[in-house]
């Protein structure tokens, strides 16, 4: 009798644990954590560079993944970033990304920071988001010097196995704070630095989605907050609804007539069209890109913000706003 009764207590202790936690909701960190564009290895140089000697931004050096994978990171004042991602090696983990650019480059994916994987991982699968992790990231190496660090992880991830986000776009990640600044401390050259181009944190990232009901019933599911539902973004030809995370917006676009976002859809469906940077000094950073590029690039205000795009042309697939 006494072993049942300690049986019951403590499957309503776990069960309390659980309810707990999925109260606890998704528990979101600062928002949109980064945002990956994937390049081809041929051209991963050429991107990077022009990122960094054209566009005004101030990029790692390139950092080398056990699992195939190549990038160099552009990192905000939040500690939110931008990647340049390329594949090495043919793998379960990297085919899927080989196989998106045997016929695109662009933005694939980009991660939600939580504050509690575990925590994140309870909520989402008991909120009918089938979710696996934490998985730990593995060790890096500067591919400059052949140094590896990352030996405690520098982050765990979570991956959705169902009900994903549009283009199976997004996943969670939850960092060892510690071990970014121990990282940040061991090698300066991949600390952040300020923009020559004044840019300190993402604004906006597009998604274009082929089902805009669906894609607000994901993100509301997870906790998000969404608004706008029939928010027009005149100059991409897009009409949509927009995600409020804690430092920035995501931008659930359909087409809206002919347009940037009509252009995509008919290229590659859903997924991510490109990301607003916002800026410092619009002005400064408008000369410096116009100087370095000798492209004729118009300042536009639009929702009472100065603003001007990059095409997608000139960085292998990421369309960029800048925005102050």
């Amino acid at each position: 009798m006494l072993s049942k009764r300690i049986l019951w207590i403590l499957t309503c202790t776990l069960l309390a644990f659980g309810v707990q936690a999925g109260a606890q909701g998704l528990g979101d960190g600062r928002g949109i954590d980064h945002v990956a564009s994937l390049v081809r290895l041929e051209n991963f140089d050429a991107d990077t560079s022009f990122l960094e000697n054209q566009l005004g931004f101030a990029v790692t050096p390139a950092l080398l993944s056990p699992i195939g994978a190549k990038n160099r990171l552009i990192w905000f004042d939040d500690l939110s970033y931008l990647e340049v991602d390329t594949f090495t090696e043919r793998n379960d983990f990297t085919a899927p990304f080989l196989d998106f650019l045997d016929q695109h480059e662009g933005v694939k994916f980009y991660g939600t920071e939580v504050v509690d994987a575990a925590q994140a991982l309870s909520f989402l699968n008991g909120a009918g988001y089938p979710a696996v992790g934490p998985i730990p990231a593995p060790p890096l190496t500067l591919e400059s010097t052949g140094q590896v660090f990352g030996f405690t992880p520098l982050w765990q991830s979570i991956v959705l196995t169902s009900r994903v986000a549009p283009d199976n776009s997004n996943f969670f990640l939850d960092y060892d704070e510690t071990q970014v600044q121990q990282m940040f401390h061991d090698f300066p050259v991949l600390a952040p630095r300020p923009h020559p181009n004044t840019a300190h944190k993402i604004d906006t990232l597009w998604l274009v989605v082929s089902d805009l009901d669906a894609a607000i019933d994901f993100y509301q599911g997870l906790g998000l907050e969404v608004k706008f539902k029939n928010k027009n973004i005149h100059y991409l030809g897009g009409r949509g609804a927009e995600v409020r995370y804690k430092n920035a917006t995501l931008a659930l676009l359909e087409p809206d007539g002919p347009g940037l976002v009509a252009d995509f859809a008919a290229e590659r469906g859903e997924g991510i069209l490109g990301v607003s940077v916002e800026v410092g000094d619009l002005r400064a950073a408008h000369d410096l890109v116009q100087h370095n590029t000798g492209l004729t690039l118009p300042i536009f205000k639009d929702k009472g913000r100065d603003r001007f795009l990059i095409p997608a042309s000139l960085t292998h697939g990421l369309l960029i706003e800048m925005v102050e």
